[in-house]
């Protein structure tokens, strides 16, 4: 008989341990799930930790004397701006066709004449619509062949 009461107290011990493993393993799962999440959440791409908002213009060609031109652009907005951003984008899309009109597509073919484009893009569509809300003018896409 004493050999079967202590196989009952081994038992008994045994589970409450089963049972601590048990609770300790959960315990540790939940801990790196939560901490999972906060991280996945601190790197999600939605994040915009610049507060700047974007629009891509349509794309546009331009044939200047046997040089054509394929440019796309986004201009840049901080966050607040967003709502006249998307107002004008109609706008913004048909003043862009009208200032390729007036560029020298060849000097598209330098850094200098590339950023000078962008800075001139910026300064003109600022100046067209009264405002200073646009912080940047990029150039996105760039396809320049010369066919002459």
């Amino acid at each position: 008989m004493k050999s079967s009461v202590k196989n009952n107290g081994d038992k008994s011990g045994k589970t409450s341990s089963d049972r601590f493993a048990i609770y300790a393993a959960v315990v540790v799962l939940v801990f790196f799930g939560i901490v999972t999440y906060f991280i996945y959440q601190s790197r999600m791409p939605g994040k915009n930790d610049a507060e700047l908002s974007y629009v891509e213009l349509k794309q546009t060609i331009v044939n200047d004397q046997g040089m054509v031109a394929r440019l796309a652009v986004t201009v840049q907005v901080n966050n607040g701006d967003e709502g006249w951003l998307s107002d004008n984008e109609e706008q913004l899309n048909a003043q862009f066709k009208k200032e390729l009109t007036s560029i020298d597509l060849s000097s598209l073919r330098t850094k200098e004449g590339f950023v000078e484009l962008q800075d001139e893009l910026k300064r003109r569509f600022n100046l067209v619509f009264k405002t200073d809300k646009i912080q940047a003018v990029m150039v996105t896409e760039i396809l320049l062949q010369d066919q002459r």
